[in-house]
């Protein structure tokens, strides 16, 4: 910078007047010759006279720098003082770019900004604040277009809240709200608030076109039914009954919700390993950047990725390629997702034969291996490990935070029952508040030793919750 600085000092060196410069681009400017001045300080915005602003070995006009500074001051002040309403804004305006927008909702959530789920009954198209929580937008649903909300919307204001799925089939425009669009409403949980469980509005979905198609014929007639009340809705009063279904398991729910928005909603598959991901992951995929810096390899590494520290990340699978390299050999190209984001878990032959049974879809895996951004984020990995075998080969002990007053008899006659199913070989500890001090004293049960499996590691959450459960290598 310091070089073209002075290149463009000499071509402007004739006098104050520039005018003759200003439709030019620096970047374009042809350059005769360098002549080297030394090394001098820049500033960002107090400068003498005629020199520029430099910024990231860019040029530009000392105007520029200070509107870019005050709009930074603003987003800032924003930031600080109207939480809920910055990030709700800028939600919207990365309503279109799931990978931006799920990271604006993990900034939320390290925030402390609660975001509550697409709802039928209190969603907007965009993302809005509700006494200091964050609404998510209907908008940011796949397969719900904007007539669809808007006819969404208008029919919640003229009739009130819908109580059914029913209720909302026979409130809206079939042209405008379709099959797919109610259909994407259901699996994102826009309808959780609403009569029935998820499986069986979508089992029930084409019961409700056809109620809702009947309603639509008695009212066209301006008739009303055997059993049609006064309203002249007609098949108003004889209402389809919700299927008998199975529930979907909560795994199935978050998936399922991913796929319509992109993301997950209610939730994270990762939320029920906490307690793993705090004891042994080294980063998350969104600090891959900051660590990696301005690592460079050396120049004798001897392969992709080599030489670069090692770090350790959690995710679930979300899509696997196997592949062969140029040499035959098979090697495998896995996608993860954590909280923050996704990376590409690269397995060359050495690793994949070894690794290649644990990556399939849904699996929550630990990667341990290289980081590379190029285009984003790239995990070379040297191993991989499912959940279920961090729990059985990495922990050697469980432990809870918990304060005395609150063990009573049933919940110890719980948590006795819970690992006398499931005896292995990791220790229990209960660490207990000391007064005066910020450091617990750790009480190791010698009565019993536990397998921190699912069904353990499931349970004594649900005993005591999963922020007061840690485990330790």
């Amino acid at each position: 910078p310091g070089d073209r600085l002075a290149a463009r000092r000499r071509d402007s060196d004739a006098g104050p007047d520039h005018s003759d410069l200003v439709p030019l681009d620096i970047l374009w400017d042809t350059v005769v010759s360098i002549t080297s001045v030394g090394v001098e300080d820049t500033y960002d915005l107090t400068v003498d006279e005629h020199h520029n602003f430099v910024a990231d070995g860019l040029v530009v006009h000392n105007s520029h720098a200070a509107a870019y500074s005050v709009v930074a001051f603003q987003t800032a002040y924003l930031k600080a003082h109207f939480k809920p309403e910055f990030l709700a804004a800028a939600m919207t305006n990365d309503m279109g770019d799931t990978k931006k927008l799920a990271i604006v909702l993990e900034e939320a959530r390290h925030l402390g900004v609660e975001v509550l789920p697409p709802s039928v009954n209190g969603s907007e198209a965009h993302f809005t604040v509700e006494n200091g929580k964050i609404r998510f937008g209907l908008g940011a649903i796949k397969g719900l277009g904007l007539g669809a909300i808007e006819c969404i919307v208008q029919a919640r204001a003229t009739k009130g809240p819908f109580k059914s799925l029913f209720d909302l089939a026979i409130a809206v425009d079939p042209r405008q709200v379709n099959r797919k669009a109610v259909e994407s409403l259901i699996r994102a949980g826009g309808l959780d608030e609403i009569e029935g469980h998820r499986a069986q509005m979508l089992e029930a979905l084409e019961s409700a076109i056809q109620y809702a198609n009947r309603v639509i014929a008695d009212r066209a007639a301006g008739q009303n039914s055997l059993f049609g009340g006064p309203s002249g809705d007609g098949a108003t009063s004889m209402v389809p009954q919700m299927p008998t279904v199975t529930p979907w398991p909560r795994g199935r729910a978050l998936k399922e919700e991913r796929d319509v928005v992109g993301f997950y909603v209610s939730g994270h598959p990762l939320e029920a390993y906490t307690p793993e991901i705090r004891a042994f992951a080294t980063c998350q995929i969104a600090e891959a950047e900051a660590l990696i810096g301005d690592f460079v390899p050396a120049e004798d590494a001897g392969g992709y990725g080599a030489n670069r520290p090692t770090h350790t990340l959690f995710g679930i699978v979300t899509d696997v390629q196997h592949r062969r390299s140029k040499a035959g050999k098979p090697m495998g190209f896995a996608t993860i997702e954590d909280f923050t984001g996704q990376a590409e878990v690269l397995c060359f032959s050495n690793v994949y034969d070894r690794v290649q049974r644990y990556l399939e879809p849904d699996e929550i895996v630990l990667v341990r291996g290289g980081l590379e951004v190029r285009g984003g984020v790239k995990i070379i990995a040297d191993d991989v490990i499912p959940i279920w075998k961090v729990r059985e080969q990495m922990i050697r002990s469980v432990i809870l935070d918990v304060e005395p007053s609150e063990l009573e008899e049933a919940l110890v006659s719980s948590l006795f029952e819970l690992c006398d199913r499931n005896r292995g070989t990791a220790k229990l500890c209960f660490d207990l508040p000391v007064p005066g001090t910020n450091i617990p004293q750790r009480i190791l049960s010698r009565s019993v030793v536990i397998e921190p499996n699912a069904e353990f590691m499931t349970g004594i959450a649900r005993l005591f919750g999963r922020e007061r459960v840690r485990v330790e290598g």
